[in-house]
């Protein structure tokens, strides 16, 4: 594919570029998940899209191609399946996304999570996974089989979607994130009913996925400011919920809370540790794990969720 018109056409800057149809951001993103661009094209395209952003066109179309070429699917049998990407990891708070992962599965929702398995800067949740000895799945039958002993398994985004992993990688030789890390949190790994729980940092991000799941007829999804980026709640902030099923869109909030319990460390020892504790009991379950564990099964089963 030529790529030079794709450049030009988005590196104008933030207010003189302009969005590509959606046949050619399709191709694009195709050609750019299987390797056919320069290094010195795909940096370019990489840091104009960072600053122009995705038109709703461009979303659709990109997240059709990412679709098209994933290495599996995984079948869950006609259960719902909570999904949770986990792709920035923690740096400050605790990385509770393994805790939620777990209230889900005790409320009898099936959870995949896909991710990347590791983060020189951050603690991962691939990372927790495997030091509490939660399946980590690495294909399409073994989280199947996860899923129905467990409740839940996570899929490393370099089996589950080789390409985009490649892709993803380009982070630490281009030094930020870009399109590709919004794309890969509508991935949609399941065959059959599923719930996106998309985590953003930035409004501007929330504000496009969250349309982005509202225009998909028969989408389930819930969007909001993620702690760090995880998709968990951050304990003591306000967090607007906002949640789509069927062309359904209702809104909630997490309150926060004054004070937590939490270490004042994020390292895998002493998250793992903090985690042991609640599921053997000896602590209660954070309520802000408890909180978003509802609204999320609520989804998925298209329930409605009791106010609180």
């Amino acid at each position: 594919m030529n790529f030079t018109p794709i450049i030009k056409e988005v590196g104008r800057g933030a207010r003189g570029a302009r969005g590509l149809d959606a046949a050619t951001a399709s191709e694009a993103f195709a050609a750019l998940l299987d390797g056919g661009v320069s290094d010195i094209q795909l940096g370019a395209w990489w840091l104009a899209m960072r600053i122009k952003g995705e038109t709703p066109d461009e979303l659709a179309a990109f997240v059709a191609a990412m679709q098209a070429s994933l290495a599996f699917r995984v079948d869950a049998g006609g259960a719902p399946v909570a999904v949770l990407p986990c792709y920035n990891g923690a740096r400050q708070l605790p990385n509770l996304t393994p805790l939620l992962a777990w209230a889900l599965a005790q409320r009898g929702t099936r959870t995949l999570l896909h991710g990347v398995r590791q983060d020189p800067t951050r603690t991962t949740t691939f990372e927790l996974f495997q030091a509490l000895g939660f399946p980590v799945a690495e294909s399409g039958l073994e989280a199947e089989h996860a899923l129905t002993s467990r409740g839940l398994a996570f899929a490393p985004i370099d089996v589950l979607h080789p390409k985009l992993a490649a892709l993803l990688a380009n982070r630490w030789r281009i030094g930020v994130r870009s399109t590709p890390h919004t794309v890969v949190k509508l991935l949609q790994p399941v065959t059959g009913p599923q719930t996106r729980v998309v985590a953003l940092t930035h409004g501007d991000y929330i504000e496009r996925m969250a349309a982005h799941l509202a225009s998909q007829s028969g989408a389930r999804g819930v969007v909001f400011r993620g702690c760090e980026g995880e998709p968990v709640l951050h304990p003591r902030r306000t967090v607007p919920v906002q949640i789509f099923r069927n062309g359904e869109t209702l809104m909630r909030e997490w309150p926060g809370v004054a004070a937590h319990d939490l270490p004042e460390t994020c390292d895998i020892a002493t998250t793992v540790a903090y985690i042991g504790s609640v599921i053997s009991g000896q602590r209660a379950l954070p309520a802000w794990i408890d909180w978003l564990a509802r609204e999320v099964h609520a989804a998925a089963h298209e329930q409605t969720s009791p106010a609180g």
